[in-house]
């Protein structure tokens, strides 16, 4: 029975916020919504046996995932880590996100850097967008990728609509400021 129900979850939407810091530490938080209209994940939540082993297969496939990318920060292969992972419920809706944590680190320079990855090529299933947030005061140099986006300072939006085209080849050139700016 639970098989069933949470076969008739479908995705609708995803967004993903980067955090890069100086020290070269990447955080994501990468959140899926779902259209749930059988109500799988509201009684998931509800029973803390099914709650653990849910997020627990959610992790390890998450984790699969990120194992068959290949991510470079300038030149040095890095891995990708979920460090957490939690359903949350949308209101009163049939909507539920899945929210995971994800940390990478490479090693920065204080002038140009350079943030490679290599996706599987596929048609986008829902819309999606994603934030990348640099030091302030970087400077994004350049942005390869299949993506729409824009540079806005030193973020960069990037996205896609259901069936565009997305994955292969990325990589975003960035500089840093050789000083923190100071904000106060």
């Amino acid at each position: 029975m639970e098989t069933a129900l949470s076969e008739m979850v479908e995705p609708v939407h995803a967004d993903s916020f980067f955090s890069v810091s100086r020290t070269g530490e990447i955080h994501e938080r990468l959140c899926y919504e779902y259209i749930d209209p059988e109500g799988f994940y509201r009684r998931v939540i509800r029973d803390e046996r099914l709650l653990k082993k849910e997020v627990e297969k959610l992790v390890d496939n998450m984790q699969y995932f990120l194992d068959q990318e290949r991510v470079e920060i300038n030149g040095a292969r890095v891995r990708s880590r979920v460090d957490y992972c939690d359903i949350f419920l949308k209101g009163a809706s049939e909507v539920v996100a899945v929210v995971y944590l994800i940390d990478f680190a490479g090693k920065f320079e204080l002038r140009e850097n350079k943030i490679e990855t290599w996706l599987e090529e596929e048609e986008a299933p829902y819309d999606f967008e994603i934030i990348w947030r640099f030091p302030m005061g970087s400077q994004i140099k350049e942005i390869e990728t299949a993506l729409d986006f824009e540079i806005y300072g030193d973020f960069v939006t990037l996205w896609a609509l259901e069936g565009d085209a997305v994955g292969g080849y990325e990589r975003m050139e960035f500089e840093m400021s050789e000083a923190p700016l100071d904000i106060g």
